[in-house]
């Protein structure tokens, strides 16, 4: 599989594999080697110019893939006059989940005394936390999460680790991140390296 951005060099060339069953997958590789790519193409959102990309059996740009999985891109994507309650009951309309499910996840988090607040009025940290949230509205056999501890503090990174480890018990979780996750010996990992990728 070949993968690039309009008539730009090719991001990802070659790359054959595979991955099944549940549980955490770091993936790792220097910046600029295709992380967010992988998770752009695994999203639907990218198609590869050589090659194909599915989701449990289906081209990941289907609507059948895209019902089961979640994706929290790196770069947060609010609507800046909408509160953090209104984004939340938005995404639960959207999966047909009870708002309340959602709600009591952004407690978790830490967004409790923002769930009222207006999302452009939110510090970088508050936003990151309500656009993992929304991203994350509803249960999923896939999640990619593109950086998401990025600007978090120390409790709600706790709260993520332990919501990523209860996602992974059932479902496959695809992490980017440039620091290991917490109890990352239960992580397979998986490098974009051209030298370390499986032959």
């Amino acid at each position: 599989m070949t993968a690039g951005y309009g008539e730009g060099p090719a991001v990802l060339e070659g790359l054959d594999l595979e991955l099944t069953g549940t549980g955490l997958v770091w993936l790792v590789g220097p910046n600029g080697r295709g992380k967010s790519t992988f998770v752009e193409l695994a999203s639907g959102y990218l198609r590869p110019r050589v090659g194909t990309v599915d989701v449990f059996g289906v081209p990941a740009h289907l609507p059948t893939a895209r019902d089961r999985r979640r994706v929290c891109r790196s770069r947060v994507a609010l609507f800046p006059q909408m509160t953090v309650r209104d984004h939340l009951a938005f995404g639960s309309l959207a999966r047909a989940v009870p708002r309340d499910d959602a709600l009591a996840r952004a407690e978790r988090l830490g967004l409790g005394p923002w769930l009222d607040s207006r999302a452009g009025t939110l510090s970088t940290g508050t936003a990151r936390k309500a656009w993992i949230a929304l991203c994350t509205v509803g249960a999923a056999d896939l999640l990619l999460l593109d950086e998401p501890f990025d600007g978090l503090d120390a409790d709600s990174r706790a709260a993520l680790t332990e919501e990523i480890a209860t996602w992974a018990r059932d479902a496959l979780v695809l992490l980017v991140s440039h620091t290991a996750p917490t109890g990352s010996a239960a992580a397979r990992r998986l490098s974009l390296d051209p030298e370390e990728l499986p032959a």
